[in-house]
């Protein structure tokens, strides 16, 4: 049996000791939960190139590639699908976050790393816990 792992990145923009997170909507998976700006890598294209393209797309960030740091692989299963999910965090970028995708986003918000929502996609939540602890790899749902 072969699996099928679906590459995915996540970016984590952080302001003092704050971090950006979208609201999730009219997406059907884990809508009216917080999550970092992410998306699925498209074909031929690099994480990084994903990570600069997502960026734009859903809070209209404009980030160079050699500006993102990489802080964490995750390696995710759950029904139906494995995903290797890589988090980068930018370095800097140019313009003010705003909600580029309003059709699948309820709002874009700065939040302090110490005091979450608690409607946090759990994936993301699990994320930022191991990148404050030093890790660079982990592993979300198996067993």
């Amino acid at each position: 049996m072969s699996t099928t792992n679906i590459p995915a990145i996540f970016v984590l923009f952080r302001k003092d000791n704050k971090i950006l997170l979208v609201l999730r909507q009219k997406t059907g998976w884990k809508d009216n939960h917080y999550t970092m700006p992410a998306g699925h890598v498209e074909d031929r294209e690099s994480f990084r190139q994903a990570a600069v393209r997502e960026s734009l797309e859903e809070v209209g960030l404009t980030i160079e590639p050699n500006d993102l740091k990489h802080r964490l692989t995750l390696h995710e299963i759950k029904p139906g699908e494995v995903r290797i999910g890589m988090t980068f965090e930018a370095a800097k970028w140019q313009g003010n976050p705003y909600n580029a995708e309003p059709h699948i986003h309820g709002e874009v918000a700065w939040f302090n790393l110490d005091d979450l929502p608690k409607n946090m996609v759990p994936q993301a939540l699990f994320s930022l816990e191991q990148i404050k602890a030093g890790k660079t790899y982990a592993e979300f749902g198996w067993h």
